[in-house]
């Protein structure tokens, strides 16, 4: 009898444990009991199309930009309540590097330690006639003979200039988290990353004086020097660089070919979206439509590749994992139609406009990610002139502007402990999935669907659990027959079927 006993105590046992693992395992696979999630999807094909080599010419015309908005009416942009959103946390330094020289600033970026590279364009200039109709620009007219990228510490001053005879035409510079230099030049339709040790080896002064300059070789060169096309090896005015911690990197392929490509630390492309939004004729674009990818920003805590759609007047992110569509921001009526950059920082976005035909202010904005929120806008004493490019600290606490034509670099202390919500940007989110909104619970593990490698877990353990129970029970069972009370009514039978009902 004490035998029996120890084996029916078993068998309930093992059957308590089952109960458990299917009521997780259910959980588990509830979709309603789960962070809701965009799944693996991909666009449709058709969304996928490619403007060719030559449809596209240089979308900077201010003719076009009129011809674009010029059915908008004017009557929409709400100056006043644009002008309630200025927050007076954000301060102004007024004399940040003003004693620095600039030509044509196109780019700002932050390094691991907090100093600020610039990139410029010394005395050229981009103008209407820089490029031919077939987007070649005339390399008769040599690299820029000026130092092209200049490195500031905090305090404004110089720590390092280099790029002379280098660059043609500047766009844009990323220095990622292990400090290495990613530069995009349009005239070359070339992506180059040069390396932090090298950029440390010129710091220190280890080139030798005379040949440093042309000692200084980037690590990786993507795109065909003045040849500009849209396929595998060639880019048309590349825009901008987005690097993930790991070294895999996405390109902003940028005034001609309107698509955002991502590369693996080698260089070797791993995914590429995006098509033209074409004779300005779609006004509320699918959101792989771009009108000149201008700039990118990653939330790597969130997954989310942001991208600031220029000439759409909006900032539309992708989960960075597969480019599937997470969620669209814009508001015209504050921001107006153009946005030509944009930063993240502790789940807050940073957008600079552009003068338009509108009477808005031309200034930054900052916008909650997961409401779209407008909290609050920011500028100099005045509005800005031509902002080309916005940088932020991972704090948030120093944001910096440059600006193109002015040929002049901003910066500004934000209180970061003060936040006032103001609006609501958000146009749309992904029509076939509705996530929850973000919380710090949840940051981690918005990564676009269920893993593989978790589900079949959560099925091994289950099988062993089942194999466990059954070989419980058939020693039950062996060890009653062979006793002669397989079918004896007694009271101990009578208890073990209580206890499993």
């Amino acid at each position: 009898m004490m035998h029996l006993q120890h084996d029916i105590a078993c068998c309930i046992s093992f059957l308590f444990i089952l109960n458990l693992a299917k009521a997780n395992f259910q959980n588990y696979l509830n979709p309603q009991r789960r962070t809701n999630h965009l799944s693996d999807n991909k666009f449709s094909f058709s969304e996928y199309m490619e403007s060719s080599d030559n449809d596209e010419k240089d979308r900077t015309s201010i003719s076009q930009w009129n011809q674009m908005y010029q059915n908008v009416p004017k009557t929409t942009i709400d100056t006043e309540q644009a002008s309630d959103l200025f927050n007076k946390n954000i301060t102004w330094e007024s004399q940040w590097a003003k004693n620095i020289k600039f030509g044509q600033v196109s780019a700002v970026s932050i390094d691991p330690n907090g100093n600020i590279g610039i990139f410029h364009r010394g005395t050229r200039v981009w103008g209407l006639t820089t490029f031919d109709n077939e987007n070649i620009f005339d390399k008769r007219k040599g690299p820029i003979q000026e130092n092209t990228v200049i490195l500031l510490d905090k305090f404004g001053e110089k720590l390092l200039e280099w790029g002379a005879m280098k660059f043609y035409l500047p766009h844009g510079l990323t220095i990622d988290t292990h400090g290495n230099y990613w530069i995009t030049d349009v005239a070359l339709h070339q992506v180059f990353k040069f390396d932090s040790k090298d950029i440390a080896r010129l710091r220190k002064g280890e080139y030798n004086q005379e040949t440093m300059f042309s000692d200084l070789k980037p690590s990786l060169v993507l795109g065909e020097a003045f040849i500009p096309g849209n396929d595998d090896k060639r880019f048309c005015k590349p825009t901008a660089v987005a690097v993930e911690s790991n070294g895999d990197f996405f390109v902003s392929d940028g005034y001609c070919n309107s698509r955002i490509i991502k590369f693996n630390a080698k260089g070797e492309r791993i995914l590429k979206w995006g098509r033209t939004t074409y004779a300005y004729a779609e006004r509320d674009p699918v959101p792989n439509a771009f009108n000149i990818p201008h700039a990118l920003a990653l939330a790597s805590e969130l997954n989310l590749l942001f991208v600031a759609d220029r000439q759409n007047g909006r900032v539309v992110s992708f989960f960075a994992t597969n480019g599937t569509f997470y969620k669209e921001y814009k508001d015209f009526k504050r921001i107006g139609p153009l946005i030509y950059s944009v930063a993240y920082a502790k789940g807050r976005l940073y957008l600079i406009n552009n003068p338009s035909s509108y009477n808005i202010h031309v200034q930054g904005f900052v916008l909650d990610v997961n409401s779209g929120n407008i909290l609050f806008s920011f500028r100099p004493g005045q509005d800005m002139d031509s902002p080309h490019d916005i940088a932020v600290s991972e704090d948030g606490s120093e944001i910096y502007v440059v600006e193109l034509n002015k040929n002049t670099v901003y910066k500004f202390l934000q209180n970061i402990n003060t936040s006032v919500q103001t609006g609501n940007s958000v146009v749309r989110t992904n029509p076939h999935h509705e996530p929850a909104p973000l919380t710090d619970s949840d940051m981690n593990n918005l990564t676009g669907g269920t893993t593989t490698a978790t589900l079949v877990l959560s099925l091994v353990t289950a099988a062993v659990i089942f194999i466990a129970l059954c070989v419980a029970i058939a020693a039950v069972l062996a060890r009653c027959q062979k006793r002669g009370r397989l079918f004896q009514y007694d009271e101990s039978a009578v208890e073990f079927s209580k206890l499993v009902e």
